[in-house]
């Protein structure tokens, strides 16, 4: 892939020139080449303009994953703004919080979300429709429309290093922090997935994540744009449609977090498609349970790779691309080139290899930091460029890097550490296992005991000690859970990751039933 330091916009002026007549996107409803998305990134541009954005201002874009919001991603960029992204199914809280936190001049939005939108927006903001039409609201075709009879702006010159959105933390530990992103983080992040996966021009993207979060955004949509790859857009993810996509379409690449999947092999339906086109993938964003990797390569014929990164931070490790079996079981990789990892105590030191520790890394994905949060930006990023993820790992001596769960997940019964990740890899191997989730629930003997929360496949029973009988020989005796709780859904983000403190908060609130 040719070309240096580069920002988002010129990244995909790269593709418009190279390969202009070629499909650049499909999202079930318009289908566009490189040359006509290159020319709505500049009408998009030059409507920003119209509305007042400028050089550092923010534009809020709460859609899914449309054509327009593609488009919309650029234009921001060509015009040196900020992106601010976020997803379009958040309530009044979550989005009064963002448009006022963020100082946003203009919000586009779609149906769904507008009523939302329009209650949580502050005074002043200017409210852009997508796909459909209110009174008193500019739209975007109306905007696009008119923005043909003005000259599009000459892009405006921004640095790798400069802010390319900001991205709001999924807050499940407290209020959600915009974490100030760079051109270079999504940029290199796109092209290391790309080159990691042997993509090129003839391959087919499918784009389920989200693009408003870092996975979609930076693994998915800018990795498809470096090699000049067709994107395929799923808006709203359900297994049996994904699937379509990829027999209709032909899709040969499919970057997915592990719950998107686990949902696609296990989707009743499975059999009866062609997903002979499918060549690599990559995932990342939660672990991956061995059964899943299994299934995805025996299955659906994919070659796997497995990855690691925050929101913060970008990309830091992935594995090979023929990777031994037993480090695509275990392992998320190496540190890709660019990024140093390593895994430290809770004094910040070094560990030696193999202790586990908390793992830090330092990059070109690492964040300016969380905007107007000087205090939590030094909680986690220290002077010399250590960004400390809050996750724990450890090291081998090849460099690979073991996955254990987050510091704060970590279960200490009775003075014996448990990790949470170890039992959820085991409970995914049972047949009867859809998914499945481990927390610590507080006990006035043992300090915390284990509760495993399990989704079984559709028309499936089992019980309690059904569960934990299977368990009986694979861990040691203290490792196994104390209770047992069947549900029917988890809370989760919109990438797929199951919120551990909410499902904590609901089994101790007995919202979930036995």
């Amino acid at each position: 892939m040719e070309g240096g330091a580069l920002n988002a916009h010129e990244l995909l002026e790269l593709a418009v020139r190279a390969v202009p007549d070629k499909e650049a996107l499909y999202d079930r409803t318009r289908r566009l080449s490189y040359r006509e998305l290159g020319e709505e990134v500049g009408h998009a541009a030059a409507a920003l303009r119209t509305l007042g954005v400028r050089q550092g201002d923010r534009v809020g874009v709460a859609l899914p994953n449309w054509s327009e919001a593609v488009a919309l991603y650029f234009a921001v960029s060509r015009i040196g703004a900020v992106l601010v992204p976020f997803n379009p199914r958040y309530r009044t809280n979550e989005v009064r919080h963002i448009l006022r936190h963020s100082g946003v001049r203009v919000l586009f939005v779609c149906e769904e979300n507008a009523a939302v939108a329009l209650e949580s927006a502050p005074p002043g903001l200017e409210t852009v429709t997508v796909r459909f039409r209110q009174n008193g609201l500019a739209s975007y075709d109306g905007l696009l429309a008119d923005s043909r009879r003005v000259p599009e702006p000459e892009p405006v010159p921004a640095s790798e290093d400069d802010v390319f959105c900001m991205l709001y933390t999924s807050g499940t530990t407290g209020v959600p922090k915009g974490a100030l992103v760079t051109h270079r983080c999504v940029v290199r992040s796109g092209r290391t997935i790309a080159a990691a996966t042997r993509c090129g021009e003839d391959d087919v993207f499918l784009i389920v994540a989200p693009i408003f979060h870092v996975f979609g955004m930076a693994c998915n949509l800018m990795a498809a744009v470096a090699c000049r790859a067709k994107m395929v857009l799923l808006d709203r993810f359900k297994a049996i449609d994904a699937l379509r996509l990829i027999e209709q379409e032909r899709v040969t690449v499919q970057h997915a977090v592990p719950t998107m999947l686990n949902l696609e092999l296990k989707c009743p339906e499975f059999d009866s498609f062609d997903l002979s086109s499918l060549r690599v993938g990559m995932t990342g964003a939660s672990p991956c349970p061995p059964e899943t990797i299994r299934g995805v390569t025996e299955k659906m014929g994919m070659r796997l790779l497995i990855s690691y990164g925050t929101t913060e931070t970008g990309t830091v490790t992935i594995t090979e691309y023929d990777e031994r079996e037993d480090r695509l079981y275990n392992s998320v990789g190496k540190a890709v080139e660019g990024v140093e990892v390593r895994i430290v105590d809770d004094a910040r030191r070094p560990v030696a290899l193999g202790e586990v520790g908390e793992i830090a890394c330092r990059g070109f994905g690492v964040m300016k930091g969380y905007d107007g949060m000087p205090e939590q930006t030094r909680e986690v990023l220290d002077e010399a460029g250590w960004y400390y993820t809050g996750d724990l790992g450890r090291m081998d001596e090849d460099g690979y890097v073991y996955y254990m769960g987050r510091k704060k997940e970590l279960i200490i019964r009775g003075g014996y550490n448990i990790y949470p990740q170890e039992l959820e890899g085991l409970l995914m191997q049972h047949p009867k296992v859809l998914e499945c989730a481990v927390v610590g629930l507080p006990d006035p003997v043992m300090g915390e005991i284990v509760c495993a929360a399990v989704r079984l496949r559709p028309g499936e029973s089992a019980t309690e000690d059904e569960l934990v009988d299977y368990l009986k020989g694979q861990v040691a005796d203290y490792k196994l859970p104390s209770k047992v709780v069947f549900v029917d859904e988890f809370p989760a983000t919109a990438s797929g990751k199951i919120q551990k403190t909410q499902l904590r908060e609901l089994i101790m609130a007995g919202g979930r039933s036995e």
